[in-house]
């Protein structure tokens, strides 16, 4: 009887034991596992207080920039010849003599780079983004149709147009 106490005895500290040990590792982290992620997580803390790591005299140049493609982008607008389907300014078709995004994602014909990138950041128009949704792949569809990127041979043309437009003389 004796003998079956010291069991029942060691039994118990034993238990006790790997329960406090097993306690003290779980509380400071030892195997705990590590995770994964595919993107790394986004600092919001100071992102727009961040300073700028450019020259003055660059930063000036990029806002006059600014300012004249919004000049040039609202010329296009009243022309009829710039229907963005994203809500940021859009310097590609400003600069290679406005385009359509609207149509072309009605089309199915591809879009060019910057409304790409833009509605792959959640930029689209309200009325374009209440026809956006996602394939099995996380590929963006409008209206069920596979948004694709302009092809190599309407990106050439559009460069053509920018290159037109560039050397176009305009009478003072």
């Amino acid at each position: 009887m004796r003998k079956e106490k010291l069991q029942a005895i060691r039994r118990i500290g034993f238990s006790l034991l790997l329960l406090g040990v097993g306690y003290l590792l779980g509380s400071n982290g030892t195997f705990q596992l590590a995770t994964s992620v595919a993107q790394p997580p986004l600092n919001t803390d100071d992102d727009s207080n961040q300073a700028v790591d450019l020259a003055n005299e660059t930063v000036k140049q990029i806002q006059v920039a600014n300012a004249t493609l919004g000049q040039a982008m609202e010329s296009l607008r009243l022309e009829g010849k710039y229907n963005p389907a994203t809500t940021g300014m859009n310097p590609y078709l400003i600069l290679t003599g406005g385009g359509d995004a609207i149509a072309d994602l009605e089309a199915g014909i591809g879009v060019d780079p910057i409304t790409f990138a833009e509605l792959y950041a959640g930029m689209a128009l309200h009325e374009v983004g209440d026809e956006i949704t996602r394939d099995q792949q996380n590929r963006l569809l409008y209206k069920n149709k596979l948004i694709r990127m302009y092809s190599v041979e309407r990106m050439k043309k559009r460069y053509e147009t920018y290159q037109a437009i560039q050397e176009k003389r305009v009478l003072p």
